[in-house]
C-alpha cells in the first residue's frame, strides 16, 4: 500500500493545488485546509493541529509556507513523518522580499485586488480561468487575521538551528522560474538538511500543481522501495 501524503499548502493557497497529485499519486493525498480553520495561525500552532491528526508515519509535502509548518512538524514530531517534501519554501524568511511592506499591506488592502496578485505570481503561467476562480473564492474565505499571524511568526522564526534533527528522507522540489522564493533558498535548506536531494524543475512557485510528475517522482524517492 502506498504511504498517505499529508500536503500542506502555503498562505492563502487552496488545498486544490494538490487536486491533480492526488489522482495521480497511487495512495491517499490528504491536503489540509489550515488557513480557514479556527486559529491560532502561528507556524508552530498549526504544525501542532496538524500533529494531532497524523495516527502513522506519513509523507510529508510542504509548499510554500506549507513547507515551513511541514518542516517545523518534522523537527518537533519526527515519529509521525516518513519522509519529507518541501517545495518551494526556505528556513527563514532573510532576502523573500519586503516581508514587513507584505505584511502592512495585508493589515491595509486586504481584499481580491491582493488575494489576485499573490495568487497569479505562484505560477509561471497563467492558469485555466474556473481554476483561478476556485482559488480566489478560496482565498475570499481566509480570514486577513490568518495571513497577518502566519506571516508574522514565519517572519520571525529561522528554522536553520532545527535542520540538522530532520532525518527521515528529505526532498527538497524548487521552481526555477518563482517569483517569491529563490534557487538560493532551495540550496539553503538542502545544504542544511541532513538526507536532503535538490531538484530544480522548469515551473513557478508551486511545481506541485505546475509538474505534478516530477513532484510524484520527489515523493517516490522518500519511500524506501520505490512505487511501481
Amino acid at each position: 500500500m502506498s504511504p498517505v501524503v499529508v500536503a500542506v499548502p502555503g498562505t492563502l493557497c487552496s488545498p486544490a493545488v494538490f487536486g491533480p497529485l492526488a489522482h495521480a499519486w497511487p495512495g491517499v493525498v490528504h491536503a489540509v485546509d489550515w488557513m480557514t480553520a479556527p486559529g491560532p495561525w502561528r507556524i508552530e500552532d498549526v504544525a501542532a493541529r496538524i500533529a494531532s491528526r497524523i495516527d502513522r508515519p506519513a509523507l510529508l509535502a510542504g509548499h510554500s509556507t506549507g513547507g515551513c509548518i511541514a518542516a517545523h512538524l518534522a523537527a518537533t514530531r519526527p515519529e509521525l513523518v516518513a519522509g519529507l517534501l518541501l517545495v518551494n519554501t526556505g528556513a527563514h524568511m532573510r532576502g523573500h522580499g519586503d516581508v514587513d511592506r507584505i505584511l502592512t499591506t495585508i493589515e491595509t488592502a486586504w481584499g481580491p485586488q491582493l488575494h489576485a496578485a499573490v495568487l497569479d505570481r505562484s505560477f509561471a503561467s497563467p492558469v485555466p480561468d474556473s481554476f483561478r476562480a476556485e482559488l480566489l473564492a478560496y482565498a475570499a474565505r481566509v480570514p486577513r487575521a490568518a495571513a497577518l499571524e502566519v506571516l508574522t511568526s514565519q517572519r520571525d522564526l529561522d528554522l536553520t538551528p532545527a535542520l540538522a534533527s530532520i532525518r527521515c528522507p528529505v526532498r527538497v522540489l524548487h521552481g526555477v522560474h518563482d517569483r517569491a522564493r529563490s534557487l538560493a533558498d532551495a540550496q539553503y535548506l538542502a545544504r542544511h538538511l541532513p538526507t536532503a536531494e535538490l531538484t530544480t524543475v522548469d515551473t513557478g512557485h508551486t511545481p506541485v500543481w505546475e509538474d505534478v510528475p516530477s513532484t510524484v517522482e520527489a515523493l517516490e524517492s522518500l519511500v524506501p522501495q520505490r512505487l511501481s
